[in-house]
């Protein structure tokens, strides 16, 4: 492993800003825990920091008991970075941590305009006291690792100190069961099969400090993970690891990861993951979905008794210290904004149609198939509001009704239906991939072909599980276009 110093390896310079990334720590139980984070590299300092909420203590928990941790920036771009690192938990005074939080963001109304509305509206500060109450996490950088087609290159840029692990807890009981079958596991193999990017967690080295390696994942006609094998894997099995998969947007408003828990089998080439649970992450951008998210995070402080120690901030003083301003919306061409508005209009009025179908199909594979196309419409859904959040944009209520019109089910033609509707779609993603600029174009995502899914079932209670979350967030994702508009 080669010495470097921090500050002069090139590759970092561009990561010094607030982004995300995916953290990964190990759990009481000595299994990788991941989470995708906002975070900000400091190459000068030698450190990074994120944060957490005094509600949500799983990564202060696991910290505590395993000081080190891993973060890797990987956008399916093939230029990735991995950090490895001590951390620790900056407890005290809320205000100054809320402070430095909106300094490490860099005024975070540039990325997320309702980042600013929560600090100066008496309304959304109450709101988002809690989302705002929050624990600093310090990490300092001792390795840094670059991925290039010759594999992982590690940099020595510090020194780790005396952070042996404690010894893993016994693991619950439900984690030796098989993988249960729900909307959260579908909605991950799903976007496997989109490409969307993803991530593998392993304990490492004598002392198990967290691994984190981009990969490549495939499904195989029974629905097993199939993983490529990695030069920094080397061929070893992993009885502890982590598979995940996840959408990640730098405005930060829009993030769906799911990860499995499992078994990395040895052998070269493509390499059998064993799944035994499932856990996740999903939040749409708009209005509802925050004011869930700070509500969640109240209900949650208050039923905390144990864990970090952080004062009340007072979010206006933190805002003004750190210099807090709004950056304007974002600003597109009317075509660009026309066919986002009919991509958002036409994808979340498909979502519902096809998870219901699902709920009413006879046939499982048919069931399966359905649900997976109602998920990829949720993420293109998703992704379309993001942008029009961005440039405060709303969507008109004829506008939303003839899409409802045109997304009905006219046959019982599953692939003529799908054809159909990704014609549909396809003339506004043919705009934006003109219309938007470089950055923004690379963030397409949508479905562009029909589901094969190679999961053999669905069962009748998750579809219609899932078919009562679609309608309820397509639900919530038009009131927030409305409530824009106005």
């Amino acid at each position: 492993m080669r010495r470097a110093d921090l500050a002069d390896i090139q590759e970092l310079a561009a990561l010094d800003r607030f982004l995300q990334w995916d953290l990964a720590t190990l759990n009481p139980w000595g299994v990788p825990s991941l989470a995708a984070t906002g975070a900000r590299l400091l190459p000068a300092a030698g450190e990074i920091w994120t944060s957490t909420t005094v509600g949500f203590q799983a990564k202060v928990r696991n910290i505590r008991l395993h000081p080190r941790v891993a973060l890797l920036r990987h956008d399916g771009s093939g230029r990735s970075v991995l950090l490895r690192g001590e951390a620790e938990v900056v407890e005290g005074d809320g205000t100054a941590n809320l402070t430095a939080l909106f300094e490490l963001m860099g005024g975070p109304a540039g990325a997320r305009p309702r980042f600013y509305e929560s600090t100066v509206d008496s309304h959304w500060r109450r709101l988002y006291r809690e989302y705002w109450h929050r624990i600093l996490i310090r990490v300092r950088v001792v390795e840094v690792g670059l991925f290039s087609l010759d594999g992982l290159s590690l940099y020595r840029v510090g020194e780790w100190g005396d952070s042996a692990p404690r010894a893993p807890r016994r693991a619950p009981a439900a984690q030796g069961n098989s993988t249960p079958l729900g909307s959260l596991d579908l909605r991950g193999r799903q976007m496997l099969q989109d490409k969307v990017p993803a991530v593998l967690a392993v304990p490492d080295g004598p002392l198990e400090t967290p691994l984190l390696l981009p990969v490549q994942v495939t499904q195989d006609r029974l629905g097993r993970f199939l993983i490529r094998e990695h030069p920094g894997l080397a061929g070893r099995a992993f009885p502890r690891a982590s598979l995940a998969v996840r959408v990640l947007d730098d405005t930060y408003e829009l993030v769906r990861e799911v990860a499995w828990i499992g078994r990395l089998q040895p052998g070269e080439g493509w390499r059998e993951f064993l799944p035994r649970s499932v856990y996740g992450f999903t939040k749409p951008p708009g209005l509802v979905p925050d004011l869930a998210a700070g509500l969640a995070a109240l209900a949650a402080a208050r039923r905390r008794t144990d864990g970090a120690h952080v004062t009340v901030p007072d979010v206006e003083p933190a805002a003004r210290r750190a210099g807090l301003t709004s950056a304007g919306p974002l600003r597109l061409s009317g075509a660009a904004w026309e066919a986002l508005g009919d991509l958002f209009s036409g994808s979340n009025a498909s979502a519902p149609w096809y998870a219901s179908w699902a709920m009413l199909a006879r046939d499982p594979r048919t069931r399966v198939r359905l649900n997976y196309l109602a998920n990829r419409s949720e993420l293109e859904r998703d992704w379309a509001q993001s942008l029009l959040i961005r440039g405060c944009r709303g969507v008109s209520p004829a506008r939303l009704a003839m899409a409802a019109l045109r997304m009905r089910p006219r046959s019982r033609d599953l692939k003529a239906e799908s054809r159909r509707h990704d014609r549909i779609l396809e003339r506004s993603r043919q705009v934006l991939r003109r219309e938007l600029p470089g950055p923004l174009r690379a963030e397409v995502f949508g479905p562009l072909r029909a589901a094969s899914p190679a999961h053999p079932s669905i069962s009748f209670e998750h579809a219609a599980l899932d078919a009562a979350r679609t309608t309820a967030v397509a639900g919530a994702a038009v009131l927030d276009r409305l409530l824009r508009r106005s």
